[in-house]
């Protein structure tokens, strides 16, 4: 009877590992071929309107920003996606993502709720990320700027 029970055990064992096995190999298949062998993804899109191409860069992280209201404690929680002229430009811009980061920090840091909250607000918040961040690069531009969230609290 023993005997029984300590074979059905060791046979319940064997296949415990075999399957423990199977199962880790499939596992590091799809690792191996989840990282290595399927591409990279671009970090920007290339759109093409009639004659002009415009490259689209997302901005990554949101950026969380303390505003400049004096009485009461405001936050700008702020996305966006830069239209480039060139992929010489996405690769400049991508080199100083985080000299972009914190000229839009700055920028916003100074603003407040009202302003922002204004008609033309947007629009000049727009136009003065545009203008700093084509400051600091030595060649292309930045054409336009789409807000993908644009949140004051």
């Amino acid at each position: 009877m023993s005997d029984k029970n300590g074979k059905a055990n060791q046979i319940i064992i064997t296949i415990t590992v075999c399957l423990l096995i199977f199962f880790a190999a499939v596992f590091s298949a799809t690792m191996f071929f989840i990282y290595k062998i399927m591409p990279a993804k671009e970090r920007y899109t290339k759109v093409t309107a009639g004659t002009e191409v415009k490259y689209l860069m997302p901005l990554g992280d949101e950026v969380l920003v303390n505003l400049a209201d004096p009485l009461k404690q405001k936050y700008l929680r702020l996305n966006f996606t830069l239209v480039l002229d060139s992929e010489r430009t996405q690769q400049e811009i991508e080199k100083r993502k985080a000299q972009v980061r914190d000229l839009v920090i700055s920028i916003c840091r100074g603003k407040t709720s009202e302003e922002l909250r204004e008609k033309e607000g947007n629009s000049k918040l727009r136009t003065e990320i545009i203008t700093a961040i084509n400051n600091i690069l030595p060649e292309g531009k930045v054409l336009d700027i789409f807000f993908t969230d644009f949140i004051v609290t």
